[in-house]
């Protein structure tokens, strides 16, 4: 059954339809929350709570985005209300579940690399959790968005609910900051 269809027949009460719908994107919902919320927060929570908010939204969802950004927007925006209802300060959990793959920015050189040269990777992506925990929230939600959920400009714009042309600036400046960074770690 094709998305549309399922959507449809979950908005008519169908809860077979709306578990699919829902089970189809609940990992997608989690790695947002995952990257927006900081270490010890409760993230499966924060899905779960994203899921019912999705589920009790649903004859709202007028369908002239994506289903997945109306998803994520959603997480973004319950991930914000949980912070700033905590008062923290948001910032990028950079470990990876081991059922979600290999966390990209911890991968360094293997065995046949020097021992000097796989100091340097480390003490690169040293530099680049730290850049990321200063980036400013925005930056650091569209960089996540992008980088770890892995949404293209249009999610993310729909998503934060701002124009295209505001998550390119925001991106361009994270990613610059982040290669800074990064470029300073090369000898």
């Amino acid at each position: 059954m094709d998305e549309g269809e399922l959507i449809a027949r979950a908005r008519c009460g169908d809860r077979a339809a709306a578990a699919e719908l829902l089970s189809r994107h609940d990992r997608l919902v989690y790695r947002t929350c995952r990257r927006l919320l900081p270490t010890g927060e409760d993230v499966e929570g924060a899905t779960q709570e994203t899921l019912l908010r999705a589920l009790r939204s649903l004859p709202r969802f007028t369908g002239s985005g994506s289903f997945p950004g109306w998803l994520v927007a959603i997480a973004a925006n319950h991930c914000r209300d949980r912070l700033r209802r905590r008062k923290l300060v948001p910032f990028e959990a950079l470990e990876t579940a081991d059922d979600e793959g290999p966390d990209l920015l911890a991968v360094t050189p293997g065995g046949g690399a020097s021992p000097e040269r796989a100091s340097m990777a480390r003490q690169a992506v040293g530099l680049l959790h730290r850049e990321l925990e200063r980036l400013p929230a925005r930056q650091r939600e569209v960089f996540s968005l992008r980088f770890f959920v892995g949404l293209d400009l249009e999610g993310i714009a729909a998503a934060l609910g701002v124009d295209v042309g505001t998550v390119k600036t925001h991106l361009h400046r994270a990613v610059h900051r982040v290669r800074a960074a990064v470029e300073e770690a090369r000898p």
